[in-house]
């Protein structure tokens, strides 16, 4: 076997950087792993966690943008109701923090958007192909969303309640559809759709990933010319941006809307946008449990239950209905990560969990005993020896001697090492949600006279006092809303390692070729993290002392008080 580079080891387990960062082997016997090969593995291992920093501190502002729209919805709705002023200064108060976030959103966003292109250039590709289509789609959306906001904000009063909402509902759907649109593509990368039986040649524990989009030797005439280059320089995102590697493989997508019409994707949009609007909603009702607590004023209490319904609905229909559809897509297009998310080491029977997933509750959950011995079916079966029946005219390179059994069981490795990482956390998950469930019953249960309920949470936590028990379990639904959606992240993204793109493409065939030091990443994350701060700082400003941040914008801008 000649050229099988181990990366990932170093990627998915960087205590062992020291023993196998500088190995490769070659005809079966350990050598010495070129310099250049190392650079390209500690770039991944650098970039990996700073890339999901960003996009970490980036889903705040999503998780506001997309939830406080409801409770501005219900504050004004509210308001045209019983025309009381307190529910207007409250949308007054929400839509500031809106703005606000609104602007921190789209920086934050437009950084992750070119540090992906930065520090993961290899992505090109699919930014030219399958994502073209949904990402140009959502530049229309952010644009849609600029106008229905600056929209609402200068006629907020100027018109009729009920047309200010269809302005707000305007802006929601724009934001809902660019972050669908963003999550379609992250899904692409999770479950290639259209790449039809590709990636089961390789792994033949996987599923085909629908009716094949691509032009299938195309496609391997990119797979094989990023596996070469990697082999003989270290480094292969490059070559996706050379037009003559664009001329010598040809035009592989044949339908540039795949990517909208996987059945993975859907799950995943109803799944992510409603955890975003959960956690902005979530995020006012800590806050307005908090000035309560504070203050004592009911005035807080009555803001709360304008939108808390709303809250607790989706919070039932969260992990009941798309969580559900969520575990089963998993179950069915990503067989390792569901194996991984439920600690399969070995195939094994769980009748719940099977019929959660399958709808059958005597069907097995295979392991990774079970994908090791599809693995071993390819035999000795090479790279070299399936390629010419795919690809016309096929030149043999460095990759033609790799075994197909040892490539196939050396990623399935990789990805059983994070087993039982992924395991906890998507149990932690699944707790926490669990959490947040019973907290949001218990919080409606204080804040409206349910009968026996309402009893019942008086009873248990009475001696907290109504404050505090208000703000505790506010608090409860803030943390079990946030933990799930970042864990469940965590889970989404790292289960589906050692692939960049599942099953097909790798980090170290992405990722930037220029070394980049671990002080110029400190500097760049100390940047990034200072102005989300101070992006978070200005909105809790802007929802406690309005007129010091009017005061603050006028002073900066250079304006006599």
């Amino acid at each position: 076997m000649r050229g099988v580079v181990f990366v990932e080891c170093c990627i998915n387990f960087p205590r062992f950087v020291d023993c196998c960062a500088h190995t490769f082997i070659i005809d079966g016997r350990i050598r010495d792993f070129p310099r250049v090969v190392m650079l390209a593995a500690n770039s991944v291992s650098l970039l990996m966690p700073i890339s999901a920093l960003g996009i970490y501190l980036h889903a705040i502002f999503v998780s506001i943008t997309l939830g406080f729209p409801f409770v501005i919805g219900a504050f004004l709705f509210k308001w045209w109701r019983t025309r009381d002023e307190d529910y207007y200064r409250a949308a007054r108060t929400a839509t500031g923090v809106l703005a606000v976030n609104f602007a921190l959103g789209a920086i934050t966003g437009t950084l992750v958007e070119f540090g992906l292109v930065q520090a993961w250039p290899g992505t090109i590709y699919a930014i030219a192909t399958v994502a073209f289509v949904p990402l140009a789609a959502e530049l229309v959306a952010f644009v849609g969303e600029i106008v229905f906001l600056v929209a609402f904000i200068v006629t907020l009063r100027r018109v009729r309640p009920w047309f200010s909402i269809l302005l707000l509902g305007g802006y929601f759907a724009f934001a809902a559809f660019s972050g669908a649109l963003i999550t379609i593509v992250n899904s692409w990368i999770n479950v290639p759709w259209g790449t039809g039986a590709l990636a089961s040649v390789l792994y033949p524990y996987l599923p085909e990933y629908g009716p094949a989009a691509f032009d299938t030797p195309v496609l391997v005439k990119v797979k094989l010319a990023l596996v070469d280059t990697l082999l003989k320089t270290g480094t292969a995102s490059q070559i996706l941006q050379s037009p003559e590697v664009a001329q010598a493989v040809g035009i592989s997508l044949k339908d540039p809307f795949v990517a909208l019409y996987s059945p993975y994707a859907l799950v995943s949009v109803l799944h992510n946008v409603t955890a975003a609007v959960i956690i902005g909603m979530a995020i006012a009702s800590a806050a307005l449990a908090y000035r309560h607590l504070r203050a004592g004023d009911q005035r807080y209490v009555k803001l709360l239950r304008s939108f808390l319904p709303i809250l607790l609905v989706l919070l039932i229909v969260q992990p009941t209905v798309f969580g559900d559809s969520m575990g089963k897509a998993v179950a069915e297009f990503m067989p390792t990560k569901f194996a991984m998310m439920e600690g399969a080491a070995t195939t094994m029977q769980n009748p719940l969990v099977a019929f959660l997933a399958y709808g059958d509750p005597s069907k097995p959950i295979p392991g990774f005993d079970a994908f090791r011995k599809a693995c071993e079916a390819h035999g000795d079966t090479t790279v070299g020896g399936i390629a010419p029946v795919v690809v016309t005219g096929y030149s043999p390179g460095p990759s033609s001697n790799i075994r197909l059994r040892d490539l196939c069981l050396r990623d399935l490795a990789a990805a059983e090492g994070r087993l039982a990482l992924i395991n906890g956390a998507y149990y932690v998950k699944i707790g926490a949600g669990v959490v947040a469930l019973v907290s949001v019953v218990a919080l409606t249960s204080s804040v409206f006279n349910l009968g026996p309920l309402s009893k019942v949470v008086s009873i248990l936590f009475g001696r907290l006092g109504g404050r505090r028990l208000l703000f505790l379990l506010a608090i409860l639904v803030l943390l079990g809303s946030i933990l799930p959606a970042a864990l469940g992240w965590y889970v989404r993204e790292v289960g589906r390692k050692p692939w960049t793109v599942y099953g097909l493409l790798y980090p170290e065939e992405l990722v930037t070729p220029t070394p980049v030091s671990a002080a110029t990443m400190a500097a760049f994350t100390t940047l990034f993290t200072a102005m989300s701060v101070g992006g978070i700082v200005g909105m809790y400003l802007v929802a406690t002392r309005p007129l010091e941040f009017v005061r603050l914008l006028r002073r900066g801008a250079g304006v006599e008080e």
